[in-house]
């Protein structure tokens, strides 16, 4: 019995933002590859919006080139800003564990709790 891939604008649209984790280098990156909005269609277009306040506008990523290679797709490149949940988003970019990074953004909220309670 053979094995079918299935392969679907989901399952390319998981490979590339995986990719975009691979080539994040801190904290703040890898919020940009989870955040990053994706798009794959059935003609073989990808596009993949990054925040510019995490992923650095002139930083590329081999890894998603790489993996839309193999899945014959095109990459339209754009950023965009303001997406960002934090003040301060520059501060991902000084630390690669995500505790120290939310330790920064606790201290320069001024100790502030995060609200649990919903509205």
């Amino acid at each position: 019995m053979a094995l079918t891939m299935d392969m679907d604008a989901r399952k390319a649209e998981l490979l590339l933002r995986a990719a975009l984790l691979d080539d994040a280098s801190n904290v703040g990156e890898r919020l940009a590859a989870l955040s990053a909005d994706i798009k794959v269609d059935d003609d073989g277009d990808a596009w993949i919006t990054l925040d510019m306040d995490l992923w650095p506008e002139d930083k590329e990523s081999p890894e998603a080139e790489a993996i839309a290679k193999m899945l014959w797709l095109e990459i339209d490149w754009s950023v965009t800003d303001g997406t960002f949940p934090f003040a301060w988003p520059g501060l991902g970019a000084h630390s690669d564990k995500t505790t120290t990074y939310f330790k920064m953004v606790l201290d320069a909220y001024g100790g502030q709790r995060p609200d649990k309670g919903t509205k």
